[in-house]
């Protein structure tokens, strides 16, 4: 140990003597080296990562008006009549967007229009939409595109954080970060066009407080990883009232598998009961189960049935409803045709009651 101090300490001490030295004439080359020194054990905060995966499959959707001879094409007399955003999903053209950013199939002389992140622009066609997940999906003509990176299998918890990519404002493809607020959310998509309603519906929307602006609306919701969680589909945003911070998005896997049937059948098929609940809510610790029926559609299946307002539907083909969310789910996931028992309580009486279902058909403009 002796013999290692002798050969090691002259140099030593000649080192620190020769970087003294270098300090007294250049006194900012010590500041730099402090600066390295101190830079390397902080931790960056970036999520440049995930943004130049995902912002390249993000596009601004534009509604226009037609000109004169319907071309649609740039003249300078069109009018934007909506700005929104739209997501890649395949190198061949089709981007999902939100049902209520495309025009209605009444709504005369207009045409939709996508501007990629490098700014060319495409004329973009209606393949279909769902108005109870608020989805559209449409089709540009292009190859090569990049589709969005995508992880069906990716699990999305509360208080990931996550990156809304969109066009809020038409100001530009612009990204804002939050995290995931809540999941499984139940919303109906849109009603009309201009108002959700979050109680009813088929959607688990993950809830985040990502601001989502006007014309975020089709825009992707992804983690930061880059891969998509979510298409962004509405804003509970109300200054007003002090509300702020909740956004609602489509899960990744839901509005895949909606694109998928759109892409398929022009349509997502779906059974179709014809009752609604009477709008009463149970305390979380009730012991109350089933839903009572509020409503019964006149022209729906139900209606040529004996299911009767004020019946309590308990169990559908020997499988327990507890809620609401477990009647729709077990009816929208069943194909039209199908014969379903329906058990319900009725003043204390059990009752079993078959219904064919039909199909349901929500794309009404």
């Amino acid at each position: 140990m002796k013999k290692v101090l002798i050969y090691t300490l002259p140099a030593a001490v000649a080192g620190i003597a020769a970087g003294i030295g270098v300090l007294l004439v250049n006194p900012e080359i010590g500041s730099g080296i402090g600066d390295a020194i101190y830079s390397q054990g902080q931790e960056q905060q970036s999520y440049a990562y995930a943004v130049n995966r995902a912002a390249p499959s993000v596009v601004n959707i534009y509604v226009t008006t037609l000109n004169h001879d319907y071309s649609g094409q740039s003249s300078g007399t069109e009018t934007v009549t909506t700005s929104a955003s739209g997501v890649i999903m395949s190198k061949d053209g089709y981007i999902v967007t939100n049902y209520h950013v495309i025009p209605s199939v009444t709504a005369p002389n207009t045409a939709i229009f996508a501007q990629s992140r490098d700014g060319k622009v495409y004329q973009a066609f209606v393949v279909g939409y769902d108005r109870r997940t608020d989805i559209a999906v449409l089709k540009i003509e292009a190859h090569g595109l990049p589709p969005i990176p995508l992880d069906l299998n990716a699990e999305v918890q509360v208080g990931d954080v996550v990156l809304a990519i969109g066009n809020p404002n038409n100001l530009g493809q612009t990204v804002t970060h939050g995290i995931v607020s809540a999941t499984a959310r139940t919303g109906s998509g849109l009603l009309t066009r201009e108002q959700m309603n979050i109680r009813e519906g088929l959607q688990d929307l993950i809830q985040t407080d990502a601001p989502i602006n006007q014309g975020n609306s089709g825009g992707a919701l992804v983690n930061t990883q880059g891969d998509l969680i979510g298409i962004n589909t509405a804003s509970f945003n109300n200054l007003r009232y002090g509300t702020y911070g909740i956004g609602f998005a489509v899960p990744a896997p839901l509005a895949v598998y909606v694109m998928d049937e759109i892409i398929k059948h022009g349509r997502v098929i779906r059974g179709y009961l014809g009752i609604s609940d009477d709008g009463t809510a149970t305390l979380p610790d009730s012991n109350q189960v089933g839903v009572r029926v509020g409503y019964i559609d006149p022209f729906g299946p139900a209606a040529r049935t004996s299911l009767q307002v004020g019946d309590i539907i308990t169990e559908v083909n020997g499988n327990g409803i507890s809620t609401l969310r477990s009647l729709i789910d077990i009816i929208s996931s069943t194909r039209p045709g199908t014969v379903m028992q329906i058990t319900v309580s009725r003043h204390g009486n059990k009752l079993t009651i078959p219904v064919t279902l039909a199909e349901d058909r929500p794309n009404i403009d």
